[in-house]
């Protein structure tokens, strides 16, 4: 079940995340949780393993993409 919650993020962080939302059509409350699970996992490591690793550099190089596709717009 989930819970709601209220939170307070950076106005820069606000468009960045409705930016990305707009250019993948994933709710942001969506990519939030994804955020979420995605700090709690790496916490989670007390070495990061060779999976997280990868992971980590395939979400890091789509954000990249991303920010190119939108600073070309």
């Amino acid at each position: 079940m989930m819970k709601p919650i209220s939170l307070k993020i950076e106005e820069d962080q606000l468009k960045l995340l409705e930016a990305v939302s707009a250019e993948t059509h994933i709710p942001k409350s969506t990519l939030i949780r994804e955020g979420l699970d995605f700090v709690i996992r790496q916490h989670r490591e007390d070495i990061v393993s060779a999976d997280l690793q990868k992971e980590i550099h395939a979400l890091i190089d789509e954000d990249k993409d991303l920010l190119k596709k939108l600073a070309k717009a």
